[in-house]
């Protein structure tokens, strides 16, 4: 019986050992032909030690794609340069005479339960009585509310405005309740921001599937609800109008603590000489990681602006127009240009339009991506804010090479890219990118894929 037993064991361990050598395979091209890319497709690699920037492996590796969110990591790391790894985005109150003033952060993590710390640290260091007038200061970032190259797709129904006024992520739920007969939906609005809505949907016994239309002409809170609803749903809808959903949440913040101010808040800089009260604040390493391990693209665009700004302050570029922000993308990207540049990386092998990867007209190679990461982790230790294997947007994927393996995804439709630094199976630090575009089978398939080619450069 128990020569039956051990025989059991030696065999499935066996088959354990031919299935993950099926699967980790240094073949590249056995691999990429078993996915019978079209004459549409493209594939794009690069693979180089980390340490003498020798090319291990290359394919396409100076042709220039879109590599979607894998962006972020290259926008951030010239961000952070800029602000430095010290850096906080602080929302604070000033003192300065008989006025306040309230200095905006464009703080992407900044909520209510903060915003009320804020009031109540406030209360407890100032006299109202001798306040005259409270103004914002809101020049941080540019309120353009998205950047060139983006579509309607690209953005609704999930991305609210980019503003220096940012609260709860600027998002507002809603809850659609369905009647005890399920014959009528009631909309239900609890927040003070409230939108209209035209509301189109079918009430079914089979799925939800809402789809959300908004009416663009003057930005209007006019949402239309069509699809099909089986049950009692929550939506959360972006709003329109971050100013004054920020001053809502301020004024709620007032009155909890009975704050005795009945003007209406002013806009203007904080004067010079003016004296800190109260502020509430998140470092970058806590920013970093929605945008690094969730690649989330409001908080990616936001903290390319907050950089932006200190960019321009350093170098003295004025804003174009008097009063407005230098917190703009443009300038991000003369920082981001400027960052690489400098590094010695050739910039032809880039183009970059936003912060965050979204827009179609970014555009990078597989080579230039490795040079860029060779550089970033010998002088940024980039690999301290990326995300692992199965965490973040990897989760689930590539789990037997967590610790080994630190980097960043993007997708589109139809595209994938990762880019990243790995130990192999060797324990050779190497440096990778994998672009593949115009990809016609499902997202499951392609991140699969995906992950084969990782097997490849695993077993270099």
């Amino acid at each position: 019986m128990l020569k039956k037993l051990a025989l059991l064991v030696l065999t499935m361990f066996a088959c354990t050992c031919v299935s993950r050598a099926a699967v980790i395979n240094p073949d590249f091209s056995k691999v990429i032909s078993r996915q019978d890319l079209n004459r549409t497709s493209s594939i794009a690699i690069a693979v180089k030690d980390l340490n003498t920037s020798k090319v291990l492996y290359k394919k396409n590796e100076n042709k220039m794609l879109n590599t979607a969110s894998t962006l972020k990591l290259f926008t951030f790391a010239s961000a952070l340069d800029t602000l430095g790894n010290d850096y906080k985005f602080e929302t604070a109150f000033f003192v300065y005479g008989n006025n306040l003033y309230l200095k905006l952060g464009a703080d992407p993590l900044l909520e209510k339960n903060d915003l009320f710390e804020l009031v109540s640290n406030l209360k407890k260091s100032v006299n109202f009585k001798t306040i005259k007038y409270i103004y914002i200061d809101d020049k941080i970032i540019s309120s353009t509310p998205y950047p060139d190259g983006w579509c309607v797709d690209d953005f609704w129904p999930n991305f609210p405005p980019i503003s220096p006024y940012i609260i709860d992520r600027n998002m507002v739920k809603i809850r659609l309740v369905l009647s005890i007969a399920r014959d009528s939906i009631n909309i239900v609005q609890q927040d003070r921001y409230r939108f209209s809505f035209i509301n189109r949907l079918q009430i079914t016994d089979d799925s939800t599937k809402i789809d959300i239309v908004k009416d663009y002409s003057g930005m209007k809170e006019v949402m239309g609800l069509t699809g099909t609803i089986n049950e009692d749903t929550d939506l959360e809808l972006p709003v329109n109008n971050p100013r004054y959903f920020f001053i809502t949440r301020l004024e709620d913040a007032f009155g909890k603590y009975s704050i005795p101010y009945g003007d209406k808040f002013y806009f203007k800089e904080v004067p010079a000489g003016a004296k800190k009260i109260a502020s509430v604040s998140h470092s970058i390493e806590e920013v970093s990681v929605p945008i690094l391990k969730y690649s989330d693209n409001f908080t990616s665009e936001v903290l390319f602006r907050v950089a932006a700004h200190k960019y321009a302050l350093k170098n003295n570029i004025k804003p174009q127009t008097n009063g407005m922000s230098t917190g703009t993308t443009k300038n991000g990207v003369l920082m981001f240009m400027n960052y690489y540049s400098k590094a010695g990386l050739d910039m032809e092998g880039i183009k970059i339009v936003d912060g965050s990867g979204v827009s179609r007209y970014n555009a990078a190679s597989p080579g230039w991506i490795c040079d860029a990461l060779v550089y970033l982790n010998k002088n940024l230790d980039i690999r301290k804010y990326m995300q692992t294997a199965d965490e973040g947007t990897l989760k689930k994927r590539l789990r037997y090479l967590k610790d080994n393996l630190y980097a960043k995804t993007g997708t589109h439709n139809g595209l994938s890219a990762l880019c990243g630094v790995l130990k192999t199976r060797k324990g050779k630090d190497v440096v990778f990118s994998i672009v593949i575009q115009s990809y016609s089978l499902a997202q499951g398939v392609l991140k699969s894929f995906e992950d084969d080619l990782v097997d490849c450069i695993f077993s270099l």
